[in-house]
């Protein structure tokens, strides 16, 4: 006779989520979910930014430098997380995208200078001439 699943067991079930061994111990298992999206795997949380703020992750990403997103997502993810999600989706700064100097914590003298601190710390010299030129003309 089956057993009667409880609410929250059937849909799971109902979901594909939800799996029973086959053994005399029917163990509940609880199935990894990874939904692909253009190709590269998304976690919930992910999924839940993009909804919530109605743009895709990579462009939540590439808004600004980690404290700036951190800022920009209301701290809901901590900045290691986001470091991680850059590395994999392969996400880094180039001529078209560079970081923000608004509400970044890196913020000082020398980007007053036009040199870029998030950008030194990364080794991304070729980028500060094109950084130095965008602050020098915001002034």
């Amino acid at each position: 006779m089956p057993r009667k699943l409880s609410p929250k067991d059937r849909i799971l079930k109902e979901r594909g989520l939800l799996e029973y061994r086959p053994a005399p111990r029917k163990h509940r298992r609880h199935l990894p979910i990874e939904i692909i999206y253009g190709g590269k795997p998304k976690t919930a949380l992910m999924r839940y930014l993009e909804q919530k703020y109605g743009q895709t992750i990579e462009e939540l990403l590439l808004s600004g430098s980690l404290s700036v997103v951190a800022k920009k997502l209301g701290n809901e993810v901590d900045n290691t997380t986001l470091s991680k999600w850059i590395k994999r989706f392969n996400l880094r700064y180039h001529a078209d995208n560079l970081p923000e100097c608004k509400g970044c914590k890196h913020y000082g003298l020398a980007c007053q200078g036009g040199i870029c601190l998030v950008l030194v710390q990364l080794e991304l010299y070729d980028l500060i001439p094109i950084m130095k030129e965008k602050l020098l003309e915001g002034d």
